[in-house]
């Protein structure tokens, strides 16, 4: 069956467009093939702001913005979910009882997919990172294969997942990254990627039951990649996992390799894109010619400016205390850090973020937000690091710098989600970025 002919004619509901408007991409997809598509999303209009304008000129069956009508689910015959809204919600309640299929993005995409390797980049953080370094790898690969192409699937990327449906074909190679949220999801569809990367060992959110499990339906001619930690964790916690097992250091990639002044995480991230290229037969020599070309992603450890010997970096795509502890390591020495975390809640665990805190940085600046209010006890008991409180991402950077030290470096590395006047990760990004600039 081809793809379009799934879609057409079917009444489907769209459920939230994602903190970044990521759905967009998927939502247009739909409606060219002929689906009915209706948009509901619990923020209003006037927090949606420019996405109002796009989604009009869609063509839209139906737009709702400010609640999820139940009774409007009813009638669809399929439910498209933004990684915003779980299963559990109550405005699915009577549409699960009906039977009514409910999706993501990623797990409708493997089920509408042809015969294809996937490779499945997981971990609290890196991903997107491992994901821009394999990607043009594989399309070396590939760009003389007439049989053969290779895909970059990322719902952060805002070319949405859907869309390769239709140009993807049996045979071709899938780099995906997939969210810590979305592996139970991806594991209930007894569906294991036949090669796996993870960037660290699976955070508790990322398993309902047993880390690892998204391994379960791998076969002996499927692949595992990671760290000698990541491995060693498999085989302790995983036993019968049988895929074959590869093992890769920071330290195996050439210090040359990559342009000057990436940190050791760059170097481990790289090892993983590199092994994994090895498997599709790519040479070295390709491999190190992009790598030497790689410059680290918008917002994720993204250098900005230095000011009278002060460094300033954007990592305001960490929403969760690992991402944010994983950039401290990178940039920290001597505990010459000055951080800037805080916003909204997403109900993480951020005991280890203390003690990191405490290590690596001697003064913390604190944003508000939802999920910084649950933790203002903890944070506020901090030992041996000063801690002060911004009203804004402009306050929080000039109290960062009054703050710094000569050869300090401030990290933006919120570690919590976007909220109240911070609409999305892009938005705070933005207004960090221009507030170090005005410095």
């Amino acid at each position: 069956m081809r793809v379009r002919d799934y879609f057409m004619g079917k009444r489907i509901a769209v459920i939230g467009l994602g903190p970044e408007g990521e759905m967009l991409a998927d939502i247009r997809f739909m409606v060219k093939a002929n689906a009915l598509v209706s948009v509901y999303d619990l923020k209003t209009e006037a927090r949606l702001g420019d996405t109002m304008m796009e989604l009009r000129s869609l063509g839209l069956a139906n737009c709702i913005c400010g609640s999820v009508p139940p009774d409007d689910l009813l009638d669809m015959d399929l439910i498209v979910l933004s990684h915003e809204y779980p299963r559990s919600s109550s405005f699915l309640t009577d549409a699960r009882k009906k039977g009514i299929e409910i999706e993501y993005p990623e797990t409708l995409f493997l089920k509408l997919t042809p015969p294809v390797t996937v490779i499945g980049i997981m971990g609290a953080c890196g991903k997107s990172t491992v994901l821009s370094m394999l990607a043009p790898m594989l399309d070396t690969a590939t760009e003389s294969e007439a049989e053969q192409a290779s895909f970059a699937v990322d719902l952060e990327s805002g070319d949405g997942i859907l869309p390769n449906l239709k140009r993807m074909k049996s045979g071709d190679i899938i780099a995906m990254r997939i969210p810590d949220r979305m592996v139970p999801e991806i594991h209930a569809l007894k569906w294991s990627p036949q090669v796996a990367i993870y960037t660290t060992v699976p955070v508790p959110n990322s398993y309902k039951e047993t880390p690892f499990e998204i391994l379960q339906y791998q076969t002996y001619n499927n692949y595992v990649i990671g760290s000698d930690h990541v491995i060693d964790t498999i085989r302790i916690a995983n036993p019968q996992v049988k895929a074959k097992m590869l093992r890769t250091k920071g330290s195996s990639v050439p210090e040359d390799w990559l342009a000057p002044g990436r940190n050791i995480f760059d170097r481990e991230d790289a090892a993983l894109a590199l092994q994994a290229a090895r498997l599709f037969h790519i040479s070295d020599e390709s491999a190190q010619n992009i790598l030497s070309r790689w410059k680290p992603l918008r917002g994720r450890l993204e250098p900005i400016k230095k000011v009278r010997n002060v460094e300033f970096f954007n990592d305001t795509a960490s929403v969760s205390p690992h991402a944010t502890i994983a950039g401290m390591a990178a940039l920290s020495s001597n505990r010459n850090l000055v951080m800037i975390i805080g916003g909204a809640d997403k109900g993480a665990d951020y005991r280890e973020l203390y003690p990191a805190l405490a290590q690596y940085a001697h003064t913390l600046v604190v944003l508000p937000g939802s999920g910084t209010m649950r933790e203002r006890h903890a944070i506020h008991k901090l030992e041996n690091i000063a801690v002060h409180s911004a009203p804004s991402v402009e306050e929080a950077v000039r109290l960062a710098f009054d703050n710094a030290r000569k050869g300090d470096r401030v990290l933006f590395s919120p570690g919590f989600e976007a909220g109240g006047m911070d609409g999305s990760r892009i938005e705070r990004g933005g207004r960090f970025v221009r507030a170090v600039r005005s410095l």
